[in-house]
């Protein structure tokens, strides 16, 4: 999770600086990477909530988020209390996947 969190909070920082919104934009990464984050914290995420810090709209996001539902990586779920909220999940191959890469690209150690 460590390095999961540094290379969000590294991409956030080069958006900053940057000072034009969505111009690196990656929305899938960002997705996945903020996903990973709050399970690995034990958190849950609202659809809602995904990626507000990655500047896109939030029509691209619930496209992106369409398009890793159909790869198999997460999955939305309704709350049992309030039908209206639903949830986003890694599935076990997006599980699989952000540690691979996470492991891969050996940020933040």
């Amino acid at each position: 999770m460590r390095r999961a969190k540094s290379v969000y909070s590294a991409r956030r920082r080069r958006d900053a600086a940057a000072g034009i919104g969505g111009l690196f934009g990656e929305p899938a990464w960002d997705i996945l990477l903020d996903v990973y984050i709050a399970q690995k914290s034990r958190r849950e995420i609202q659809v809602s909530s995904v990626c507000i810090e990655a500047g896109v709209p939030s029509t691209t996001i619930l496209r992106w988020l369409t398009r890793l539902e159909l790869e198999g990586l997460i999955y939305r779920a309704s709350d049992n209390v309030d039908g209206r909220r639903r949830y986003v999940r890694l599935t076990d191959a997006g599980t699989a996947l952000m540690t691979r890469v996470l492991d891969t690209i050996n940020i933040g150690d």
